[in-house]
């Protein structure tokens, strides 16, 4: 009896993570953040760490981390995927044209 159940728990996580495989289906939303400072020096890993207030599409705040492989000059607008788990994808230069409406008027745009 616990062989079957350890088996069918087994199976059913498996069938969990490969159906969670996709990058994208773990993705919960965009947030976008307006980089506030110059970071000069990368983590021992060689990464620029970066821990900003961020907003979803509807403008909503969140405090977004996430690494980036080069530094980004001040006043630079992000997008960061960020998934249920907090996992962050590749961030993405945006400009602010292309920016969701509840969004633009959260930036220094100067």
């Amino acid at each position: 009896m616990k062989i079957m159940k350890f088996l069918a728990m087994t199976i059913l996580f498996t069938t969990f993570l490969v159906g969670c495989g996709d990058k994208g289906a773990l993705i919960e939303k965009d947030y976008y953040v307006q980089i506030n400072e110059e970071l000069q020096t990368p983590n021992s890993n060689g990464h620029f760490v970066y821990a900003l207030e961020g907003y979803d599409k509807d403008g909503n705040e969140k405090v977004v981390s996430f690494f980036a492989e080069k530094p980004y000059k001040k006043g630079t607008i992000v997008r960061v995927p960020r998934s249920l788990e907090g996992y962050t994808g590749d961030p993405k230069v945006m400009n602010v044209d292309d920016l969701p409406e509840n969004v633009k008027g959260k930036f220094n745009q100067s």
